[in-house]
């Protein structure tokens, strides 16, 4: 998707509202990607139905029409077919490629002869996803980069991703069956950092671990979008774990996208500032015995604490995944 975006870069804008200079984006489908009239990014869904009235849709950020004929010219093809367009706010530039990797990965799995009630279907889930771009953000960006950056040094993307929470209201950033993950981050240079009590709280028949980084902000730094692309380039043929890495760069970025976009870390800052703890490590108070207290926060300086972990943080890092589920998933899995 990479190549794509860069692509779709190139190309000239729209000569009419259905005459498109566009870049193919299956060999099993008819889809394609172009710039409308106005340069924003523009999808042409190939919809194999009966052509008949159906609602368009307008949302914030997002449009789409269906049974559209439309005329479009590749390198090697020249064709006249119906579309589904669905197309993004050409005032939201800093947008524009945050919607060509969500659509373009929620496209991937569309059947070979998809009718309106699928694009459809497939379009819904799109909007639910923009509908979070125009509503505040209630995580810091810092939390989300942390944990893209756990991802991308982990090496075994596949099972980081499955396990990575969906919903930011999780109890854990990374969970399965036998293991916790939390990752904590800081900009303010001590190694303080806020915890649930629950947040500690290791499987019965596994183990837990807490990620502390220490961030440095940086204008030649790097952002969300490049440790997601760097990420997505490591799971090539998993649709599934792409809608979910995409979707939750959307959540946390929120209407203030434009303005979290611009914000950038230290990379080699984060990797010196990497330290990998047992959740035992973590000082904590003890577990109220009142059952009338039902929740306990609290803030845990590790800056003297020594992690019990043997080995370097950045190979515990590896190391925690990797004896979890040394294989890669199915293809055919979900995430979970």
């Amino acid at each position: 998707m990479s190549e794509v975006f860069s692509s779709f870069l190139d190309l000239p804008n729209a000569l009419t509202a259905t005459e498109f200079k566009a870049i193919p984006l299956s060999t099993k489908r008819k889809d394609f990607l172009a710039k409308n009239d106005d340069g924003a990014p523009i999808f042409l869904l190939h919809d194999a139905s009966s052509a008949k009235y159906t609602p368009g849709i307008n949302f914030r950020h997002l449009s789409a029409q269906f049974h559209a004929t439309c005329r479009v010219r590749t390198d090697v093809v020249d064709l006249k077919d119906q579309f589904c367009l669905v197309w993004c706010d050409a005032a939201a530039p800093e947008l524009h490629e945050l919607f060509v990797r969500c659509v373009g990965a929620a496209i991937e799995e569309l059947p070979e002869h998809c009718g309106t009630r699928e694009l459809e279907s497939c379009i819904s889930q799109l909007r639910d996803l923009f509908r979070a771009l125009a509503q505040p953000s209630s995580r810091e960006l810092s939390g989300l980069w942390s944990e893209l950056f756990v991802i991308s040094r982990c090496e075994n993307s596949f099972l980081a991703l499955s396990m990575w929470h969906e919903d930011q209201f999780d109890r854990f950033d990374f969970s399965s069956s036998t293991l916790r993950l939390e990752v904590k981050s800081t900009v303010r240079g001590g190694r303080a950092h806020e915890f649930a009590l629950e947040q500690l709280q290791q499987p019965i028949s596994g183990k837990g671990f807490v990620v502390s980084i220490l961030l440095q902000p940086i204008t030649g730094g790097i952002g969300v979008l490049d440790l997601a692309r760097e990420v997505e380039a490591t799971i090539t043929g998993f649709p599934h774990l792409k809608q979910k890495l995409w979707e939750n760069v959307a959540k946390t970025l929120g209407a203030d996208f434009s303005e979290k976009l611009d914000k950038r870390f230290d990379e080699t800052f984060a990797e010196r500032g990497l330290t990998v703890y047992s959740m035992n490590d973590i000082p904590r108070p003890d577990t109220p015995s009142d059952p009338r207290i039902t929740s306990l926060r609290f803030v845990s300086d590790l800056t003297t604490v020594r992690p019990s972990l043997p080995d370097a943080p950045s190979v515990n890092l590896v190391r925690i995944f990797s004896a979890t589920y040394p294989e890669k998933p199915d293809r055919s899995s979900k995430a979970s």
